[in-house]
């Protein structure tokens, strides 16, 4: 399991989902990118750090709390949202995206 040594988070906001453009690593300093969507920030950053979990790949402790400090908030926001056009049309294909991009060490192993 890697240690994560940094992160970026790419808050791409509201998109429908025929045109979101997706997320990646390509010329940048990180190595993987696992992009999250849900109706709002909160719903789209727990759908990415659960992702991160299920991968397996990543020691995530402290990482939803370094996000949270990073960027001051206590809790994640849950404005804007797409429930209002969820509501009126239950075709509606927008949603709220959010990426984290990450860059890690392989975990330092003892001699055997």
């Amino acid at each position: 399991m890697k240690k994560i040594e940094g992160y970026q988070l790419v808050d791409h906001g509201i998109d429908h989902a025929q045109y979101f453009p997706g997320c990646g690593v390509a010329f940048t300093e990180y190595e993987v990118c696992y992009t999250g969507c849900g109706s709002n920030f909160a719903e789209a950053i727990e759908d990415a750090l659960d992702q991160i979990a299920s991968d397996g790949d990543y020691d995530i402790e402290g990482l939803e709390a370094q996000i949270k400090e990073d960027y001051r908030l206590e809790k994640w926001p849950t404005e804007p949202s797409t429930d209002k056009y969820h509501e009126e049309n239950e075709d509606c294909e927008l949603y709220y995206y959010l990426s984290i991009r990450l860059k890690g060490a392989e975990e330092e192993r003892g001699a055997v």
